[in-house]
């Protein structure tokens, strides 16, 4: 009867965690459309006011400013958002392909799993440079570092090194977002989902 009680738990832990993974996996992109619709919106409005300032003649620099700062502040947020988001995604995983090993290992009716579907809770690995998840990271880190090399173009307009200032930022700014987030996720690989998430056991 403990057993039996035993299997409806992981049963119902296995469907919940599944349905979790899913969750995690599609809030990434629910992340990137939000991001998208509100990169159009704001880098839009700069360049509407931008537009009307010339037509009108009269300077909005400070506006659009404020309106990239605000696109880019997003940005890194979504960003940090994203990386978390691997975490959590992880961590449930490797909890399901545990489960499905426990299972498997018993090769009921006789089932050897010969496609070998998941079942090393070791995998996947917190940073995987050819997961979609990370596509959508590089994605967001380069617009961010364009976002943050586009204001200092404008702020520095008038100045004869402005493109070298706006590139090398730009640059800069992307490699520095990938290190930082590729080293927090590879610094994740050890740690149990405690650790990992809320910093302690």
């Amino acid at each position: 009867m403990e057993n039996d009680e035993m299997v409806k738990f992981l049963e119902a832990d296995f469907n919940q965690c599944f349905q979790q993974m899913r969750h995690y996996d599609c809030l990434n992109y629910e992340i990137i459309k939000f991001m998208a619709s509100a990169y159009v919106a704001l880098i839009g409005a700069g360049i509407g006011l931008y537009e009307f300032g010339i037509t009108k003649g009269q300077d909005y620099t400070l506006v659009i400013l404020i309106t990239f700062a605000i696109a880019f502040l997003l940005g890194l947020f979504m960003y940090m958002s994203l990386i978390r988001n691997r975490v959590y995604y992880v961590h449930v995983t490797r909890y399901v392909n545990e489960i499905r090993k426990t299972f498997l290992d018993k090769k009921p009716l006789g089932f050897e799993n010969k496609s070998k579907m998941y079942t090393n809770c070791q995998q996947p690995p917190f940073f995987n440079w050819r997961s979609s998840q990370a596509y959508i990271i590089y994605v967001t880190a380069t617009i961010n570092g364009c976002l943050f090399g586009t204001i200092l173009y404008v702020l520095f307009c008038n100045s004869a090194y402005k493109w070298c200032c706006a590139i090398g930022s730009t640059s800069i700014l992307i490699v520095l977002q990938l290190t930082i987030g590729i080293i927090y996720l590879i610094t994740r690989n050890n740690k149990s989902a405690s650790q990992s998430v809320f910093g302690k056991e």
